[in-house]
């Protein structure tokens, strides 16, 4: 019999409740602060304002991302330029387009700093651009990276005249766009 509720036998319930929580404990009804007489009134005010100065004079939370060692960027760096040859490779796929070095790939990525993009393409620290471009060998000797699927009769390789690397700072995001082909 799904659905129908069995029958109170009158009983408290021994289950144990929540506590509630310690804001939920401070929330008074306006129903008992009418009740309430002055001395308690002024007292409950008095609490309430020295909770907002010691909130309004709390340190500022530390950032998201503390400052990496050198050895953390080096191992994010190569993490983030490895799935980026593997995300290049996976959309380098045969198409009628590669026989003129036409087919175009996309990759999207995100890092954990921008000390980490910047060593990704060695890139000095004070980089501070949105864009970058690369020739296909430029970018290959820059990211140490050898991009070039197997086909069946032969190999696709990044080709065109440029790959352009997006850097959007805001949100550690890159996105980098180029062409492939026979």
């Amino acid at each position: 019999m799904a659905g129908v509720k069995r029958p109170s036998d009158g009983q408290p319930s021994t289950a144990k409740r929540s506590r509630p929580n310690k804001e939920e404990q401070d929330i008074i009804p306006k129903d008992q602060l009418e009740a309430m007489e002055k001395v308690e009134l002024i007292a409950h005010i008095l609490k309430l304002q020295t909770q907002i100065l010691s909130a309004a004079r709390a340190p500022p939370s530390p950032p998201a991302t503390p400052g990496l060692s050198e050895e953390e960027v080096y191992n994010k760096a190569s993490k983030a330029r490895e799935l980026m040859e593997k995300g290049i490779k996976s959309q380098m796929k045969w198409k009628p387009s590669c026989k003129t070095r036409g087919a175009r790939f996309s990759y999207s990525g995100v890092v954990a700093s921008a000390q980490v993009f910047q060593r990704m393409f060695r890139l000095p620290a004070d980089w501070k651009k949105k864009q970058l471009q690369f020739g296909p060998a430029e970018f290959q000797d820059t990211t140490r990276t050898d991009i070039s699927t197997s086909i069946r009769f032969g190999h696709l390789n990044i080709t065109g005249k440029n790959i352009t690397v997006r850097w959007d700072a805001n949100d550690l995001t890159f996105t980098v766009t180029g062409s492939y082909g026979l």
